[in-house]
């Protein structure tokens, strides 16, 4: 009865829809057809489901439009190029990739994709591939030309092609010559020792390593990765002289436990700058655990952090001026939806901000965070102007 009563309703849906579409301006009614529940189009355009109904994509051909969706990638192709929808479900747009051929494009699997010029991993170019002789190696991470060997869609620089090996499934590889965290070399490490820990770290007879840094003043033979049960994990270590928090570039802090709570210590997000105990929050400046100052009172279950900079709590925003050591209120309350692109640049349901103050001259429609294909980086930009330039290494 049930599974009947929903079938009637998805028909009473798709019939409504349609009935919508031939009385909205703009569609050509004898000619109007859906897709699928999301896409749509006529014999002059494409259109997309907003939550106001179908929207035009301007500059859609018609007649070469093609869904190409595969593994939970969905992209749009025709004559001219490939496409995909960006946006909120208020406001949808059409975003044409660059150096994407239209007419070769392909999806290889969940992470690549192809056309007759390029390969791509999780949407972006492998820069200087190979495409006759490109194959990958695992179903994941790496794969390799008659050139190079490549982690994530990254070159890893330097290394032997011919005795190249995975040491795990996930981070860290070998050649004759070198051992590799990612797509980086680890600096003279022990090849002979070298043994794995865990996703993060690693050791030899006379370091550890966090990622590919080694940390420096580690004694080995006491060495232990500390866990945190329900918390962050891997950012806190201990040896024969004390307990230490990894920063993400493999620097070391020491802790006081008469000044901080080891026991109840926890990183509030994944390779953040942004700590709490029982009592207080805390953030790394000059490789020293310093306590914020004007913190709201530390409840986790009523603590929404955004990355080391932007907290909501009880749904007041604050940013972390790391210069005063405090959390200041956002120079205007915003309530609802609130996006950060970085740890100084954000934007609320009324305004962008730039650390806790309005960015005064933004173009609060425009702004946003978008990947520049042609110079392999993130730009935060609105349509004036470009404010900051993000280069992410995976």
């Amino acid at each position: 009865m049930r599974n009947k009563i929903f079938k009637i309703l998805i028909i009473i849906i798709l019939v409504i829809n349609v009935v919508y579409a031939k009385n909205k301006p703009g569609i050509d009614k004898a000619t109007f057809q859906e897709i699928n529940s999301g896409y749509s189009k006529d014999k002059n355009s494409v259109y997309v489901r907003e939550n106001r109904g179908w929207k035009k994509l301007e500059g859609l051909d018609p007649n070469t439009f093609e869904l190409v969706s595969n593994y939970g990638s969905v992209y749009l192709k025709d004559k001219n190029g490939v496409y995909v929808i960006s946006g909120d479900s208020d406001n949808l747009k059409l975003e044409k990739l660059p150096y994407r051929d239209g007419k070769t494009f392909e999806v290889m699997d969940q992470l690549y994709s192809k056309d007759k010029n390029n390969i791509y991993y999780k949407g972006e170019r492998i820069v200087g591939v190979d495409i006759p002789t490109f194959e990958k190696i695992d179903k994941y991470v790496y794969s390799k030309d008659k050139n190079n060997i490549y982690f994530r869609g990254r070159k890893i620089s330097g290394v032997d092609k011919n005795t190249f090996k995975k040491i795990d499934e996930l981070q860290y590889s070998k050649d004759k010559n070198n051992i590799y965290y990612g797509n980086k070399k680890i600096e003279g490490v022990d090849r002979n020792t070298f043994e794995v820990i865990n996703d993060y770290y690693s050791k030899d007879k006379n370091s550890v390593y966090y990622e590919n840094n080694k940390l420096k003043g580690i004694d080995v033979k006491t060495f232990e990765k500390k866990d945190k049960l329900f918390h962050v994990e891997n950012f806190l270590i201990k040896d024969k002289n004390g307990f230490y928090i990894v920063e993400e570039d493999g620097n070391v802090v020491p802790l006081n436990s008469q000044e901080v709570d080891i026991e109840s210590l926890s990183q509030l997000v994944y390779k953040t700058n942004l700590y709490q105990d029982k009592d207080s929050m805390y953030f790394v400046k000059n490789h020293k655990l310093e306590k914020i100052k004007n913190t709201p009172k530390v409840d986790k279950y009523d603590l929404f952090v955004y990355n080391e900079n932007y907290i909501n709590k009880y749904d007041i925003i604050y940013y972390l001026d790391t210069d005063e050591g405090a959390f200041k209120k956002l120079e205007e309350a915003e309530l609802g939806e609130f996006h950060v692109f970085d740890t100084e640049y954000a934007k609320g349901k009324k305004n962008v901000y730039f650390k806790d103050k309005i960015l005064t001259g933004a173009d609060y429609k425009s702004f946003e965070k978008k990947y520049n294909e042609e110079k392999g980086v993130y730009e935060i930009r609105d349509k004036n102007k470009i404010y900051k330039t993000l280069n992410y290494n995976y």
